[in-house]
């Protein structure tokens, strides 16, 4: 995992690199004209189970599954050659579920079982993004790209069938996410992107029985692949 997100950043340094160059070569790489306004949706969605999981038959017992999504409709305008701004919202879910479980920590003597727990979490969030693009051939069809954005977000998540068992949470996000993109036509294109790094800045407070028994506050800085931010999209070009 760590050589694909060295060969991916790489990539990325290269888009950033050459897009900047002015050279009149570069022109006929070009992919997203001046003038050129963007709309579509990205999408992600992920599936764990661990009847499927080799690393958690590690837990004695272990059934478990849980479950990950994104809809992010975006829209952008190209305020120079490959060079694009624009805004995107989205909704998130996650859902987890433990039936039963018997962790054993260094020995028999250490066991901790677990049954019945399950949590849920829905997030709304809003980003301003640029990216910028390269073309990988002459004819227009393939490229790359490198997008910065700036996201805030809110979520709620659930915890077991109770409605006053609850936490509340904000967050704000300066994220790193290179891609790999794909013109069928002028018209349309397909993109998949990778999420490298990001910055962000988290609050969360927690609500037990209805009235709120904690908060807490964290600062995370991360440099690594994150396979729930694998981000697939369909866009219309105008």
């Amino acid at each position: 995992m760590r050589k694909i997100a060295s060969i991916i950043v790489l990539l990325a340094v290269l888009v950033q690199s050459l897009s900047a160059q002015t050279k009149p070569a570069l022109s006929k790489y070009d992919l997203i004209p001046k003038g050129e306004k963007l709309a579509g949706v990205q999408f992600a969605y992920l599936n764990l189970s661990s009847a499927n999981s080799e690393y958690m038959l590690l837990v004695n017992g272990l059934d478990a599954k849980a479950s990950f999504g994104t809809v992010a409709p975006m829209l952008a305008f190209a305020y120079a050659p490959n060079r694009v701004l624009g805004i995107r919202g989205g909704y998130s879910f996650a859902n987890g579920q433990i039936d039963a479980t018997t962790l054993s920590l260094l020995n028999d003597g250490l066991d901790f079982d677990l049954s019945d727990f399950s949590a849920s979490s829905r997030s709304n969030h809003v980003s301003v993004f640029h990216r910028s693009y390269i073309g990988l051939d002459k004819s227009g069809i393939l490229g790359l790209y490198a997008e910065i954005a700036a996201t805030y977000g809110s979520s709620k998540t659930s915890f077991g069938p109770s409605v006053d068992d609850y936490s509340m949470g904000r967050r704000v996000k300066l994220s790193f996410s290179p891609g790999v993109v794909f013109f069928p036509n002028q018209y349309f294109s397909t993109h998949v992107g990778l999420s490298l790094a990001s910055v962000g800045y988290d609050t969360a407070s927690f609500v037990k029985d209805g009235a709120v028994s904690g908060s807490k506050t964290s600062f995370k800085a991360q440099a690594s692949l994150d396979l729930l931010g694998i981000d697939l999209g369909i866009v219309v070009h105008f």
